[in-house]
Order: structure tokens, then C-alpha cells, then sequence
């Protein structure tokens, strides 16, 4: 959960058509048992918010009048969740082990694999699979109905670093490479992605899940990626490194960052065939920071002892969308 001289300076960036009318309508814990929640996924159809710790895996029913953090799931150290909503799975890692619960089954898991070191882990919708990857120059590839393990992908660099998914495609950076990588669902073959415009690796990498945009924040900069044509179609310099996270329901990119000493900023931006445009901007609340996580016509914010629930249709926020999978 990421003003240059006064004010936050949009290159090749434009004020577009009115943005989400988003507003703060619950507040969660940041921690539980003490320990701070520190990953996030979001199941469209349950209307659920997963939530990992080292205490465990949790959740909330964020369409309840009063939502409150329930569980544990499942009693493991979760560094890092991901949904598979068709499954009705949630897939986790460990510092040590890869694995998976059924949402109808808890207190239940099964290990994928372990005595390793994984890194980061996605799950592909298309031919729903999960990569993994660990400190070695290889991915790791399960079915995710059935746990079977495939071939190891082997990557030209060193471990793969900020798996994201659109249908049909991995995209992530590669250790001691420069640029963007891909990996081939159908074929599992990885190879460079160049693009047309400048850009930095490694940087977190968030998608449209439709697959049309790619979005990549690092330090002072957010830049927004035409996946079709694999071009730069804008770009936003921030006055420090942004947080970043993609409503699908709403099609906008949710930007915090910190300009100096004022409370976080909170923009939306939508990619277009026009650009990349800002389309709104938020009254950041006293306790909110830089740090956001995605839901489906909303997010949730990063607060001071608290987690803050932003929804652009309250009472209607989260209704089921198709291909709605994240982080």
C-alpha cells in the first residue's frame, strides 16, 4: 500500500473530463495482533478484501454496514497474496514456501512447494496459472486448479522482480537487465519488451487488467504505457516516489505521493486514446498517506493506524466485474 516546486508537473499530461466522485466511507485496522497488514487482494464477488501479515490471512466484507477484519484464514507468515476469483482461490507466499487456501474451506492450505526463497508470485487468468519467482534465474509455473507443477521458465538475467498479469501475458523485470520483459501464457517463452519512450527499471508495474495499459511508478515519475502498440503515451513527475493502483471498475489510475511537507496527494489519471490525463483530484484526509491498493470502483489508502476505504458509488462498490483479478 506509493508538487515539483510547489505543484506535482504533468508532462504530456492534460486535465480530461471529470474523474470518480470517490469518498472515504469506512476505515479498517492497519494491523492485526500487533503486526501491520502488509499485502492485499480484492474478490469482486464475495465482496471481500483478503489481507496478509505474519499473523496470517484475514479478511473483510467491505459491503457490511460496519466492516471488520475477520480470521484468521490460515495461520502462516504471508508475505504476499494474489486471487484467482474463478477458482474461488487465494494464492500466497511465504518466506519460505508457495501455497494456496480454498475461500470456502478455512483454516485449510496446501503447499505448492517449499524450501525456497520465492521473491514475488502472479496468477495468470487466461490459461490460470501461477508464476512464481524465487532467488534463482528461473520461474516457477503451477496449474492453478489442480496445484500440478510445470516447467521452470528460465529467464536470460538473474530472478524476475514485479510479476503483473494481463490475459494471456506476465510482465515483469529481470535482474540485471535493463527494460521490461514478457512472458508468453501459451508458449511460457520470455523475451525483452521494447518500448517507445523512456523508461526506468526496475519500477512497480500495475495493469489494466484488460490488457490494454501498463503503468510503471519509480522515483518522482509515473509513466503510462500503451500495450498494444508498446509506446509511452504520457507521463507525470511527482515530487517523490508515488503509490500506485488501477481501478478496473472505474478505469482510472489511483497516484499518492508527498509533496514536501502537505498531506499526500490523491489524483486520478485515466489512459486514453488521447493521453494520459489527470481527471481528478481528492481532499486527502488528515490520517490518509502515500500507499493504495485497488478494489473495484474504489481502493483502499494507507492511513495513519488505519487502512481507508475509498468508493465511487457507495452502497454499489463492489459489484462483480469480469477479469478483475488484483492487488
Amino acid at each position: 500500500m506509493k508538487a515539483l516546486i510547489a505543484c506535482a508537473l504533468a508532462v504530456a499530461t492534460q486535465v480530461a473530463s471529470p474523474g470518480p466522485s470517490y469518498s472515504v466511507i469506512a476505515k479498517l485496522p492497519s494491523a492485526v495482533e500487533g503486526q501491520p497488514l502488509r499485502t492485499f487482494a480484492f474478490d469482486p464477488g464475495k465482496h471481500r478484501l483478503y489481507l496478509g501479515s505474519n499473523r496470517g490471512l484475514f479478511w473483510v466484507d467491505v459491503s457490511e454496514p460496519k466492516p471488520r477484519v475477520k480470521g484468521p484464514i490460515i495461520r502462516k507468515n504471508i508475505l504476499h497474496i494474489e486471487i484467482a476469483p474463478e477458482l474461488q482461490r487465494v494464492f500466497y507466499m511465504t518466506p519460505d514456501e508457495v501455497g494456496y487456501a480454498d475461500l470456502d474451506r478455512f483454516g485449510e492450505s496446501v503447499t505448492l512447494a517449499s524450501d525456497l526463497v520465492p521473491q514475488d508470485l502472479v496468477y495468470e487468468p487466461t490459461r490460470r496459472e501461477v508464476y512464481v519467482s524465487v532467488r534463482d534465474p528461473h520461474l516457477l509455473v503451477f496449474e492453478a486448479a489442480t496445484g500440478r507443477k510445470g516447467d521452470d521458465v528460465p529467464l536470460p538475467g538473474w530472478y524476475g522482480v514485479e510479476l503483473e498479469s494481463i490475459p494471456g501475458r506476465v510482465f515483469l523485470s529481470n535482474g540485471g537487465k535493463d527494460g521490461l520483459y514478457t512472458v508468453d501464457g501459451a508458449t511460457h517463452v520470455v523475451a525483452p519488451w521494447p518500448v517507445e519512450g523512456r523508461i526506468v527499471t526496475p519500477a512497480r508495474i500495475e495493469a489494466d487488467p484488460s490488457g490494454q495499459y501498463l503503468f510503471l511508478a519509480y522515483y518522482r515519475e509515473i509513466v503510462a504505457i500503451d500495450i498494444a502498440r508498446a509506446t509511452v503515451i504520457g507521463r507525470v513527475v511527482t515530487f517523490s516516489t508515488p503509490s500506485i493502483a488501477f481501478d478496473p471498475g472505474e478505469h482510472v489510475l489511483i497516484a499518492t505521493w508527498r509533496d514536501d511537507q502537505s498531506p499526500a496527494r490523491v489524483v486520478a489519471f485515466r489512459a486514453s486514446a488521447d493521453g494520459f490525463n489527470e481527471v481528478a483530484r481528492y481532499k486527502n484526509p488528515s490520517v490518509g498517506r502515500v500507499g493504495v491498493e485497488p478494489t473495484s470502483h474504489g481502493f483502499v489508502q494507507a492511513g495513519s493506524l488505519s487502512l481507508l476505504v475509498w468508493s465511487s458509488q457507495p452502497g454499489q462498490m463492489f459489484q462483480p466485474i469480469a477479469a478483475d483479478r488484483r492487488r
